[in-house]
């Protein structure tokens, strides 16, 4: 067994209630949780950071800031999935995030990029410093957007709040008479925060999505995702289907730009840099002119550990290796 410095480390989720919103799946029937509130996938890091000597357990967040501190040496932000189910969780969990940025622990990813990554409008700045992303019109909040007149020049529309999770509040708008329908309901949303407008891409339906993971802005592995038939979204507890390999070149030189883009196009919103997560999930969709950057992910996504053996032994060496620089 390794020996690691003394440290205690703390794995951030939900409630154990929230995993019946997520597993078993479809795809996955027999992938449950075997010590709640870890999910299944956040179970194997766990597993492997005990053997390795580290004493690990669960933190609901949310829990008062100050307990934390001597109790943990370090927390890893994984699977807070619920902080979406209301404005008031959201809320909560942002302030959350900027008391734990206040104390001396070390929280994994850094509380500032995931309070940044929250905020769908993060794709812009990728924008900015030249990484291809689907095209997004960002719609601050008070203001007003024709979205009859957007479909007509793109033949159908998605529309996500700028602040979701897991599809929270997308809509989809695959013709005028639908937008028409829905405008009143999309001003009323934009007087309570700002949304994204984007073209409806076709190819979420044929190529799927692909999901790449990077443990210290390196490459780790792939899960390639397709929606049900008929739906356009890829969520496995939504229908969606999965399977673990490595994506097509295009995307995957996507997917190392947008990694090594991140302190850059932190920067490029608050004018300093970071220093690169400990892990990230780059979404990318695969078009005939190459791949185009959908979401970068590095606050709650499951980071399928369960891709092929080694790779939380592989994310635990990127914990151990982070201790030993501090």
């Amino acid at each position: 067994m390794i020996t690691p410095p003394s440290q205690r480390i703390g794995i951030v989720t939900s409630g154990a209630e929230k995993l019946a919103d997520y597993f078993p799946t479809a795809a996955e029937p027999d992938f449950v949780p075997t010590e709640p509130p870890f999910t299944p996938d956040d179970q194997l890091l766990v597993d492997e950071l005990r053997r390795r000597g580290y004493q690990v357990s669960a933190v609901v967040w949310g829990v008062e800031t100050s307990h934390l501190i001597d109790r943990f040496d370090r927390l890893i932000i994984r699977s807070p999935w619920d902080y979406m189910d209301s404005d008031e969780l959201r809320q909560g969990f942002l302030s959350w995030l900027e008391k734990l940025a206040a104390t001396e622990l070390v929280v994994e990813n850094e509380p500032r990029v995931m309070l940044w990554l929250m905020d769908k409008r993060y794709l812009l700045d990728f924008a900015a410093v030249r990484v291809p992303i689907v095209p997004t019109q960002l719609i601050p909040v008070g203001e007003s957007f024709d979205l009859e007149t957007f479909v007509e020049q793109h033949a159908a529309a998605v529309i996500k709040p700028a602040v979701s999770a897991a599809g929270a509040g997308l809509e989809f708008l695959p013709d005028r008479q639908v937008a028409r329908a829905f405008q009143p309901e999309f001003a009323d949303r934009c007087q309570r925060g700002a949304q994204l407008v984007q073209p409806f891409l076709p190819e979420i339906q044929t190529n799927g999505e692909w999901s790449l993971v990077y443990f210290g802005g390196e490459y780790s592995h792939g899960i390639h995702k397709l929606p049900a038939s008929g739906q356009i979204m890829v969520h496995a507890e939504r229908g969606g289907s999965l399977r673990f390999a490595d994506p097509p070149a295009v995307v995957r030189e996507l997917g190392d730009q947008a990694a090594a883009a991140v302190p850059r196009a932190f920067a490029h919103r608050g004018g300093s840099s970071c220093r690169m997560p400990l892990y990230l999930r780059i979404d990318v969709i695969e078009i005939a002119t190459g791949g185009l950057l959908s979401e970068c992910e590095g606050v709650e996504p499951e980071l399928f550990f369960r891709a092929r053996p080694g790779i939380a032994a592989r994310f635990a060496k990127f914990i151990e290796n982070g201790s030993s620089q501090r």
